[in-house]
């Protein structure tokens, strides 16, 4: 398992830990002393103060507790450096794979970056209706197959040209396989929906227009642009859905269930939100009112997204309608329209970073680095451009094995030395069937130089950014302590408490009382707007009717029904001694509560609950940990220093 996904799951710690520094402070005035690592008062409060604001528990601020946490972290990051942990080959490869990430922002010109970002911004203020016509083509294709896919598209581009109907060419033409159903038409998009080149010409192609043929990663393409409009931004709406349970016979039809709730909207009888949590089949957010989390375009099933933004003002309701999931009534909360440029740079500037547009950087950077890093030529370029033969250019092409081959060809910065074999590996590597090149050898190589040298160039800069970027070696290190944290917790206490059964028996044993289950309710739920209905349906129920009884003789009436299960402290009622039943008006409706069975408490097997006893282990093996690592690095507090930094946060 990847350290880093390990490290989400588990949420090892908060995000003081991922952020804080291994301080290894000479200081005469030392706060405090582990082991033989010594901190300074301006170290530790640099660290309490950078991660205030970060720190989610109110206990973890006081500056108190605070201590005895990172002195817990001390001890906890100084047994995982006295074990190798920081030497672990699969936490090295983890680290690798954060620095790569990490770096995007070191490795473009940012000039070139803030055009690309306010770019994207503009075009995110309008989105765009495509329909277009694929012609595929691999990047690394040869001439033939390039030229065969290029006159293809402009065959196709041609006869678009002539008013010939676009969808009806896409059906015909395209090698997108969607386009046999949709006729190539892609519905709306927006910025960063598709890859750079295709959005650049959607964006750049008037409305009723076709584009001039251009070639992405997928092949070559012509769109046209059947509509622009002002960008929907984001929708925050709420719903209430109502599928079909095939396994509950006793229980309406979805379409039936959802029109009688949206009777009772239609008629006031009860909110939307009341509705929502008593008879939405989205368990997920029935409790939140239906609420969902607001989205934009091409994030919900068209159908959905089209119902959501088409709603005008907050509080309108929409009337029931079908999906691929089940029936639905939305009801809007509220429109987001696009940010100002201010709030969403930051944003904007890591998508542009995650895109293929963000080359155009790098292109630029490596002109800077050409001008601020010496690159000194110690070779000949002539010799290598004697050992490439016609094979080069049919792709048969090997190293040759020659006596320079370990020389210098040319030197980075006084520093990083480049041999010929190192070239030569590059051009085996880049050498393609082209044999017509043949008679233009000494330029193909030339150029193949320069691509050659900008590589080692760039890497070059990008394995020394830690000697040219101080902040980005603090994070690195930061992240490398997060990592080393994590595996250390992982051998002292998670796959201890996995393992040791015996142990995991025992404290369950020892612990039981925690663990009792408490006393449950079963209880059907039955809304209505009348009052002697709603007694009726108690006497009914009392009687031995059935939920599906209930609903068959009272459906004109409009009665929405629901199960559900309560404890104690969540049972919104009281049940009388003599009956069981309660009968409570919400609003303009009553509802009745009909307890159908108890459950009575009891105290669960090891292995029902298992779960939750391994996690109460787990934070009893920790505790069992830190009082040894306190046995095994003597923690000594300058206590006169410790009260003058405490007294300036302690409230």
């Amino acid at each position: 398992m990847h350290y880093k996904k390990m490290i989400m799951k588990k949420n090892l710690y908060s995000l003081f830990f991922l952020l804080s520094l291994t301080f290894y402070g000479q200081d005469s005035t030392y706060l405090m002393q582990l082991g033989n690592q010594k901190v300074s008062p301006q170290k530790f409060e640099l660290m309490y103060t950078k991660n205030l604001d970060l720190i989610q528990d109110p206990t973890q601020k006081d500056i108190d507790n605070y201590l005895q946490l990172f002195i817990k972290y001390k001890l906890e990051l100084a047994d995982a450096y006295d074990q190798k942990f920081d030497q672990d080959p699969q936490l090295k490869r983890e680290l690798a794979t954060y620095r790569k990430d990490l770096s995007k922002k070191y490795l473009s010109d940012n000039a070139i970056i803030n055009q690309l970002v306010k770019e994207a911004y503009n075009r995110m203020k309008t989105d765009v209706h495509v329909a277009h016509i694929l012609v595929k083509v691999a990047p690394d294709a040869s001439p033939a197959d390039t030229l065969k896919a290029y006159n293809k598209i402009m065959m196709i581009y041609k006869k678009a040209q002539q008013d010939i109907d676009f969808g009806q060419l896409a059906q015909q033409y395209s090698e997108d396989p969607s386009a046999k159903m949709n006729k190539g038409d892609l519905d709306y998009i927006n910025a960063f929906h598709t890859v750079y080149p295709f959005e650049t010409a959607a964006y750049q192609t008037p409305v009723g227009k076709i584009s001039k043929p251009f070639r992405t990663k997928y092949g070559y393409h012509i769109i046209k642009v059947l509509d622009k409009r002002p960008a929907r931004g984001e929708v925050e709406v709420a719903h209430i859905m109502t599928v079909n349970h095939p396994d509950k016979k006793n229980e309406l039809d979805a379409k039936t269930r959802i029109f009688q709730i949206y009777s009772q909207l239609q008629n006031n009888e009860d909110s939307f939100k009341n509705l929502a949590r008593k008879f939405s089949d989205d368990k997920h957010t029935a409790i939140n009112g239906g609420r969902l989390h607001k989205f934009g375009i091409r994030q919900m099933i068209p159908s959905f997204e089209n119902q959501a933004f088409n709603l005008k003002n907050p509080g309108d309701i929409s009337q029931p309608f079908q999906t691929k999931y089940g029936w639905h009534i939305i009801k809007l909360i509220r429109k987001y329209p696009v940010l100002d440029f201010d709030q969403v740079k930051n944003l904007v500037h890591q998508k542009v970073l995650r895109d293929e547009r963000s080359k155009m950087g790098r292109k630029k950077l490596i002109e800077k680095l050409n001008k601020e890093l010496q690159v000194k030529i110690t070779g000949n370029l002539d010799i290598v451009t004697t050992h490439i033969n016609r094979d080069f250019f049919v792709n048969k092409w090997h190293i040759p094995q020659t006596p320079e081959n370990q020389k210098v060809l040319f030197v980075i910065n006084n520093d990083k030395k480049v041999t010929y074999r190192d070239f030569y590996q590059y051009l085996y590597t880049h050498q393609k069937k082209n044999p017509d090149k043949y008679p233009q050898k000494k330029a193909v190589i030339s150029k193949a130089f320069e691509r050659f040298k900008e590589n080692q160039l760039f890497d070059y800069y990008n394995h020394h950014l830690e000697q040219f970027y101080p902040e980005f070696a603090q994070i690195m290190n930061e992240y490398k302590h997060g990592l080393m944290l994590y595996a250390i917790k992982k051998q002292q206490i998670w796959d201890k408490a996995e393992k040791d059964s015996l142990g995991l028996k025992k404290y369950y044993q020892q612990h039981r009382k925690n663990y009792m289950k408490p006393e449950t309710f079963d209880v059907l739920l039955v809304q209505t707007s009348n009052h002697k209905t709603a007694k009726k349906i108690a006497k009914d129920l009392t009687n031995g009717h059935s939920k599906k009884e209930i609903e068959e003789k009272y459906q004109k009436e409009g009665v929405i029904t629901k199960e559900k299960t309560y404890t104690d402290e969540t049972l919104p009622v009281t049940f009388d001694k003599n009956k069981n039943w309660s009968l409570q008006k919400e609003g303009k409706q009553y509802v009745l509560y009909y307890l159908t069975k108890t459950h009575p408490a009891y105290m669960p097997s090891l292995k029902e609950i298992k779960g939750q006893v391994v996690s109460d282990y787990q934070n009893y093996l920790e505790q069992q940990w830190l009082s040894k690592l306190k046995k095994k690095y003597s923690v000594k507090i300058n206590e006169k220093v410790w009260q003058q930094v405490r007294a300036k946060y302690k409230k």
